[in-house]
């Protein structure tokens, strides 16, 4: 009797690469939820997305250590080498699946990055001009006493 290919034995490695990979499928449709609470300025899915990816980093840092538990200090090269060819292929096809996904997440991690950089300059240049517009001025003294410039918020190129 043959055992089903889905129900092959998995070594403990495998196991270990496919906690990391599901972690890691995780965080990107999380990230995926992070960028749209941005764009919708939903300040509490913000912070709930935040939650999650707080908990599948714990999650995936846990799995990683069991993965490099597993390694004792090996490269994975050679780990993969010495087990069975279909579990060996196996495992380097998730390795490669894993590098991947951690190049999109990165990529998607930096757009999100940039997305509230942009949120944040624009906050800060509204703050400055909202200060401008409110602040008084203190007098300056010129050649011929205090001037009284008049600045026109239409005019005023700063703004």
């Amino acid at each position: 009797m043959t055992i089903p290919a889905d129900h092959e034995l998995k070594s403990p490695l495998e196991e270990a690469l496919l906690d990391v990979h599901a972690a890691l499928a995780e965080l990107l449709v999380v990230a995926d939820e992070q960028h749209a609470a941005i764009v919708a300025h939903d300040r509490d899915r913000l912070e709930s997305v935040t939650r999650q990816q707080e908990r599948l980093s714990d999650r995936l840092a846990r799995a990683e250590s069991r993965r490099v538990a597993l390694l004792s200090g090996a490269p994975l090269q050679t780990v993969v080498a010495a087990l069975p060819p279909q579990q060996a292929a196996r495992t380097h096809s998730l390795n490669e699946s894993i590098a991947t996904a951690v190049t999109v997440l990165k990529e998607r991690q930096a757009h999100t990055a940039s997305l509230l950089q942009q949120s944040i300059d624009l906050a800060a240049q509204t703050l400055n001009f909202l200060q401008r517009l409110v602040t008084v001025q203190a007098p300056m003294y010129g050649a011929r006493g205090i001037n009284t410039t008049r600045q026109s918020v239409l005019l005023d190129g700063r703004a």
